[in-house]
């Protein structure tokens, strides 16, 4: 599930007047929710890119040492 999903979502209130969730509070937890989710899928982005940048500079590094091995 997507922050933007969490966020988005609505809930019916209750129609027996005190019973049932107070829709605030709901809201109020969804929007938690979401916070912490947008920040773990920036986390995940930003562990992706430095995954990415290591592979890069190891595959040049590698390259670099087979070509001083053939000398």
């Amino acid at each position: 599930m997507l922050p933007w999903q969490v966020r988005e979502r609505r809930f019916q209130p209750s129609r027996l007047g005190r019973r049932g969730l107070d829709p605030d509070e709901v809201y109020a937890f969804l929007d938690r929710v979401a916070a912490d989710m947008m920040a773990l899928h920036a986390e995940i982005t930003k562990q992706r890119q430095e995954n990415l940048r290591i592979k890069v500079a190891l595959r040049r590094w590698q390259s670099e040492q087979a070509e001083g091995g053939r000398r």
